[in-house]
């Protein structure tokens, strides 16, 4: 099923007997049935005699009720990094070559995870925009890259500490200083067709000084904003800090990556202008397995206490109303490329309710991330979707347990299917 022709394109098939979430409605459907001709859906909706007639010629493949669902969107991960806490300097120092093929591995470990849409949010040598081409020209075989190349910073900001006189890093970011700078790097991305352009709005656990003070101004990013719009591409901020989340959003930035000390005024300008929060609350893992792995404690406490205030916030946006989506800074420490759907579960924790968890993995994330075609099942779109063995509305767990997901439809074509042994390697 959705296996690629000869010609190099893929079949007609229909699911039938599927509980559907479509990522729009608010409820599932019952003896639903959805069928897809090349890498679109063609037919979305309740099972019917009349439509089982109309595609009886079409490969069919009954679901005995299982669960159909839209392929998750990650918007926020690292493909030059792996996870491991105690390797990073070795991954700040790895050549780009064989940083873009570490990355492919690390790809493919959030589709077979059920992710068939990522946004890179910052690579080493633009590892990100290189792989996007090779998954594009079906050289490999991984998850739609939505690339941001290299992420925009300050002198001496988040992402360029690793800099000085002595040592230059290829690192996740490249340094611009004044709005003539940060407009002539947000045109370099451009150049390389680059999806969205990141920008540091403060410092982070990366950078030198406090991570809560503020760095680009709103003048600057406002430069790399209108660059970017005048484009239709999208914007995201690395924002910790109340006066770097508040720069970013009066710059009008599309998507706040943490929002960690974001205050009253700074969500109700976010509800205002539409500004989608994507919390990253993934990266906390630090706390579960830090003290295990050596993290001195010192540093331990600060994270808890960055937590309690991005868990009180995250709380007062979603009574907002402002727009939650799932990022989950995959590739930071303790954060491992495949873990990535326990975003959803912090979620449900934090606020949301099972259906509204996967809404933002899937059609929030779409409209944020400026991708129409993509994120919900309906006619016309594309054939993104997941066979979930199990209800993720009763338990969103289930979305961690790998072999529960069946199959990973990406373009219409199963390239992770469990019961048939298919699953993309490199």
């Amino acid at each position: 099923m959705g296996r690629f022709k000869k010609d190099g394109g893929v079949g007609m098939y229909v699911i039938r007997n599927c509980f559907l979430i479509d990522g729009i409605a608010d409820e599932g459907m019952e003896h639903a049935m959805v069928a897809v001709d090349g890498n679109r859906f063609c037919y979305v909706g309740r099972e019917t005699e009349e439509a089982l007639e109309l595609y009886r010629d079409w490969e069919m493949t009954d679901a005995g009720g299982r669960t159909v669902m839209p392929g998750m969107i990650d918007a926020h991960v690292h493909l030059c990094m792996n996870g491991e806490p105690d390797n990073f300097r070795g991954m700040i120092m790895e050549q780009a070559g064989l940083a873009a093929i570490h990355g492919v591995r690390r790809a493919q470990e959030d589709l077979k995870a059920g992710f068939t849409t990522i946004r890179c949010c910052g690579e080493k040598g633009e590892i990100d925009m290189d792989i996007r081409q090779a998954v594009q020209e079906g050289s490999v075989i991984g998850p739609r890259i939505l690339a941001s190349g290299k992420a925009l910073t300050i002198t001496g900001g988040h992402g360029d500490m690793f800099s000085d006189n002595s040592m230059e890093a290829d690192w996740i970011a490249e340094v611009c200083d004044g709005e003539d700078e940060v407009r002539k790097c947000a045109r370099k991305r451009i150049k390389r067709r680059a999806d969205n352009i990141k920008l540091m709005a403060t410092g982070g656990g990366m950078s030198p000084g406090p991570a809560t003070v503020a760095q680009f101004n709103i003048e600057e990013m406002a430069a790399a904003v209108r660059e970017a719009e005048k484009n239709g591409i999208c914007t995201a901020a690395h924002c910790i800090g109340e006066e770097g989340c508040s720069n970013a959003v009066e710059a009008g930035v599309r998507t706040i990556e943490h929002g960690t000390f974001l205050n009253e005024a700074t969500i109700a300008r976010m509800k205002e202008k539409g500004a989608c929060l994507m919390s990253t609350l993934c990266a906390f893992r630090t706390i579960q397995y830090g003290a295990s792995a050596g993290v001195p404690a010192d540093h331990l406490q600060k994270v808890e206490m960055f937590a309690r205030h991005h868990y009180v916030n995250l709380q007062k946006a979603l009574e907002a109303g402002v727009k939650v989506g799932v990022g989950t800074d995959t590739g930071t420490p303790f954060n491992y490329h495949g873990e990535n759907a326990y975003e959803l579960e912090c979620l449900t924790r934090n606020g949301m309710t099972p259906m509204e968890a996967l809404k933002a993995a899937t059609s929030v994330n779409a409209e944020a991330l400026l991708q129409k075609d993509i994120g919900s099942i309906e006619q016309g779109k594309t054939a993104d979707m997941l066979l979930i063995d199990g209800n993720p509305l009763l338990d969103i767990r289930i979305l961690q347990d790998k072999e529960r997901i069946r199959k990973v439809f990406r373009d219409g074509v199963a390239v992770v299917d469990r019961e048939e042994g298919i699953m993309p390697a490199f």
